[in-house]
């Protein structure tokens, strides 16, 4: 009798948790998906050439659901090569199509060549554009949700990612949200280019998303997730020397930048308590996949899983309270208008350095600190007055952050310790 009844809890368990989500978005529902390609905008190369924006969209056939989740998917090739139809994206696409998504997977702009990457402003320059282009399609989305509503997505629940140089693209475009925490010279590539938001299309809506993914990706800063950041599911080999699974330069070092591995991206996300799903891996494949159909089956159930943990349907779902989205967020220019000014100087420094505030700045419940590349606070210490010295005589030599902050304003500037 006890057995039959526990039987019967464990199926009734089982049949709430497919019917949170009305089946969907776990297992495959749909066996056949359509796909078609669209333009989603157009810009300039760094050679001054216009460029098309395409994607190709797959979508359920006969599916009859009116408010889909949208995974956006970028390819690898070192930001030099590749394409939307690359094998492991393709199969992405579809395996999560078949479970109710709509999925789409971008072209966006490159590098002249592999060889032009040696160059320093040549490589942010390239990311920088595209991680427009990737914002260009989720506006092109958003569009279309308030427009002719052709895709029937849910707009508040758009997750984008990719393989290596595409993972690359979504982590960095999900996570940085304003140039003032770049070097004064990324700022300036940044500007050259057209800003982080860009104009590749569909201007007016919204480029935030829910969540992002990275099969073998990094991000140039993990200073850039913050508190109300959102969730991330990475994979990763750890001799992988493409892009390195710790602190390192992509290419074997061939790429003039250093960029963090999803090892530096799972310990911040864990820190500040956001969502993390992550599969490490022994050897140097890149991706994990690379060589394997099961490591690439198993990445696409991860990934599955994770955004099902992340997903409004679930009422157990892993969001954190007052996660940004475009309900909550005012936008980068309105942001910018509410932070603290500061000066800092000497930039870089040997030992001390200044921190002058404006007169305007409340003092009270106001704190300074010191935060290393790995996000952990050296210095945290009371804004006493408008002029501050700290002493980093004792730190190592390296690149640091100053974050300044007091009640709902902030300030966060890179320093270099000589």
């Amino acid at each position: 009798m006890k057995k039959i009844y526990f039987l019967c809890i464990s199926l009734f368990a089982t049949y709430q948790l497919s019917a949170q989500c009305a089946g969907r978005y776990q297992a495959n529902i749909f066996s056949t998906i359509d796909v078609n390609t669209v333009t989603y905008g157009s810009n300039l190369d760094l050679n001054g050439n216009s460029v098309n924006l395409t994607m190709d969209i797959y979508q359920p056939q006969g599916d009859t659901s009116t408010s889909r989740p949208l995974i956006i998917f970028a390819h690898g090739g070192s930001f030099s090569a590749g394409t939307k139809n690359d094998a492991d994206i393709v199969y992405f696409c579809t395996e999560m199509a078949k479970k109710g998504y709509v999925c789409a997977s971008i072209n966006y702009r490159l590098a002249p060549s592999a060889f032009s990457l040696i160059a320093e402003e040549t490589t942010v320059k390239v990311v920088l554009m595209a991680m427009q282009d990737g914002k260009a399609a989720v506006r092109y989305f958003r569009q279309d949700a308030a427009t002719s509503n052709t895709y029937k997505i849910d707009s508040d629940q758009i997750f984008i990612g990719g393989t290596s140089a595409g993972g690359i693209l979504g982590i960095n475009m999900a996570y940085l949200d304003s140039t003032d925490v770049m070097s004064p010279s990324w700022q300036s590539w940044s500007n050259d280019v057209g800003g982080l938001e860009g104009n590749s299309g569909n201007p007016g809506y919204c480029s935030l998303v829910s969540g992002t993914f990275g099969f073998a990706g990094g991000v140039a800063d993990p200073l850039w997730i913050t508190s109300n950041d959102v969730p991330w599911y990475g994979c990763h080999a750890e001799t992988d020397n493409t892009v390195k699974i710790g602190y390192g330069q992509p290419l074997s070092g061939f790429t003039p930048v250093f960029l963090y591995g999803s090892d530096s991206i799972n310990a911040r996300l864990n820190t500040l308590g956001i969502h993390a799903a992550y599969d490490r891996y022994a050897g140097g494949a890149h991706p994990p996949f690379n060589g394997s159909s099961t490591i690439m089956q198993n990445n696409k159930d991860s990934l599955a899983a994770f955004l099902y943990r992340i997903l409004d349907c679930n009422p157990n779902n892993l969001k954190l309270p007052g996660q940004k989205s475009c309900n909550t967020t005012t936008g980068i220019a309105d942001a910018t208008e509410k932070t603290i000014k500061a000066t800092i100087y000497p930039n870089p420094t040997n030992n001390y350095i200044t921190i002058e505030l404006n007169q305007n700045f409340d003092l009270s419940n106001s704190h300074i600190m010191i935060v290393n590349s790995l996000g952990e606070v050296l210095v945290n210490q009371q804004a006493t007055d408008y002029t501050n010295k700290i002493n980093l005589s004792n730190f190592a030599q390296g690149v640091y952050y100053v974050r300044i902050t007091s009640n709902e304003n902030n300030y966060t500037q890179l320093i270099v310790k000589q």
